[in-house]
């Protein structure tokens, strides 16, 4: 680390040069809607958020100390005394070790179904409305319109606030716990991140992490306005205001890559939704906002073909969070929750995994774009926008979902998209001819072959058991060329209806 307060000012300077260009030249303009620019824009925001971690760490032990936690039995035992000690009530269970999804919740005796397990009051959660109240943070969530208008933003940035706090926290033995990184797509190496084409997936996995590093560069150039408060005061400048983050713990030094990307997996993949305290919404009831719930959110995810019930709920008269059994269980026997009808990839993007087993509820979202040097351009909008109530606008890109369902695997007004697409000069007449229609399906279909094809070899079907991004990729590419064909054999039956 650096030895004198004028070398680690210029190391300072160098972090704080760096994140102005980023963010002058990158996160000030949208990002490239070409895959191969958006896909090297990713490659040099990873090279400058590297060379930033790499002159923090000369400066400042953040990352050191976060890559070095580690969840050991002494770990296990010390958040479970902690969770006694604050009130959280379990019934039969505890923390334990699994082979392949880190810790989990594990019956210790006999368990009926309907059991309530686990019950944590409000007091032991890390809630939006306790980081909307900490002194550190609540100037920030009255001026800063990312924080006070992004609910999980907020609620990352008071939890990375609270790791820095370190031990000195009430929330020490719970963060202790926590993992140090998580398999999700923001943590991906860039080898990692390229397994996932053919999949959407891969650029949103790019664009959620373009997100992710913008608010890190957006929030360390204000957390720079501290110093430059404190560089006032001394020369009795005395009307200068107070920095919005002048109260918080963070410093250009201490405010790294690595924690507020921890800060965002811990929320993404752990958050709990409660009614807050104080919070209203347009119809005079509370708010629904998110927590962290310890003990409760070590319980992973059921992973079943028929899904369950809601075994997580908020007891608003009890003022607490409690998780039931969703069947008899026995000693060792991990103790689940369903997730919620996720499609395979947003299970890999918000918890870290995609499932073996998985219901019904998958989906491919398709994108299909409109040349801007169309001369019909706008015609073909507005017939869209009055004709298509299936498809999501963006400019001139449609956004499709295709949905695993044998019957219709996607909406009948799609095949007047297609032929709205086709035809050079559309009229709401000319598009709904059965020849239009013709058109319009044969269009789909060559869209939906060749998205086939592009799957032909983009995974290897020996990986589709393993519990490894490996095995996570093949899942969802698998799954997707699925959703393909039931589009294709779609496509056929329609065909045969126009004939």
């Amino acid at each position: 680390m650096a030895s004198s307060s004028a070398t680690k000012t210029e190391i300072e300077d160098q972090i704080l040069q760096k994140i102005s260009v980023l963010f002058e030249e990158t996160f000030s303009k949208p990002p490239p809607s070409n895959i191969v620019e958006l896909w090297k824009e990713h490659v040099a925001i990873r090279r400058t958020l590297n060379e930033v971690s790499s002159l923090q760490v000369q400066i400042s032990e953040t990352d050191k100390q976060l890559n070095s936690q580690v969840r050991d039995a002494e770990t296990i035992k010390a958040f479970l005394t902690w969770s006694d000690s604050i009130g959280i009530a379990r019934n039969n269970v505890t923390i334990g070790e699994t082979e392949f999804a880190g810790l989990s919740l594990q019956a210790t005796g006999p368990i009926p179904n309907g059991h309530v397990v686990a019950r944590v009051p409000r007091h032991a959660m890390i809630t939006l409305d306790m980081a909307r109240k900490s002194p550190m943070l609540r100037k920030v969530f009255e001026w800063d319109p990312l924080v006070s208008g992004m609910d999980n933003v907020g609620l990352a940035l008071f939890v990375a606030g609270q790791w820095l706090n370190k031990p000195n926290t009430k929330w020490n033995s719970y963060l202790s716990i926590l993992p140090n990184s998580f398999p999700t797509p923001l943590f991906y190496t860039e080898e990692q991140l390229l397994q996932l084409k053919p999949s959407p997936i891969f650029e949103e996995a790019i664009h959620f992490f373009r997100t992710i590093t913008r608010q890190f560069a957006y929030f360390l150039l204000a957390i720079s306005k501290n110093r430059l408060y404190d560089q006032a005061q001394k020369k009795d400048q005395r009307n200068t205001e107070v920095p919005l983050y002048y109260n918080s713990s963070f410093t250009v030094a201490n405010f790294t890559p690595t924690l507020y990307f921890w800060a965002v997996g811990v929320v993404t993949t752990r958050v709990n939704m409660v009614p807050s305290e104080t919070a209203t919404g347009e119809d005079g009831k509370p708010a629904i906002i998110p927590a962290l719930i310890p003990v409760l959110d070590m319980a992973n995810h059921e992973s079943s073909d028929n899904p369950i019930d809601d075994l997580v709920c908020y007891a608003p008269d009890e003022e607490c969070a409690v998780i039931t059994s969703h069947c008899d269980m026995e000693a060792g026997r991990q103790v689940t929750i369903f997730y919620g009808a996720r499609s395979k990839g947003e299970h890999l993007l918000h918890n870290g995994f995609v499932p073996v087993h998985h219901g019904k509820f998958d989906v491919l979202k398709l994108k299909f774009g409109i040349p801007k040097t169309d001369k019909a351009l706008a015609t073909k909008q507005e017939l869209i926008r009055k004709l298509v109530a299936s498809v999501e606008a963006s400019a001139n890109i449609y956004h499709v979902d295709l949905i695993e369902v044998v019957e219709h695997p996607f909406p009948e007004d799609l095949i007047i998209f297609g032929a709205i697409f086709v035809t050079p000069e559309p009229t709401e007449e000319l598009v709904s001819t059965t020849e239009a229609r013709k058109k319009g399906l044969e269009f789909l279909k060559t869209r939906f072959t060749l998205l086939r094809r592009s799957y032909d070899t983009a995974f290897d079907a020996s990986n589709l058991d393993k519990m490894s991004i490996e095995g996570d990729t093949a899942r969802l590419k698998s799954a997707e060329l699925q959703i393909l064909q039931l589009a294709l054999n779609h496509c056929d039956v329609l065909e045969k209806t126009m004939q």
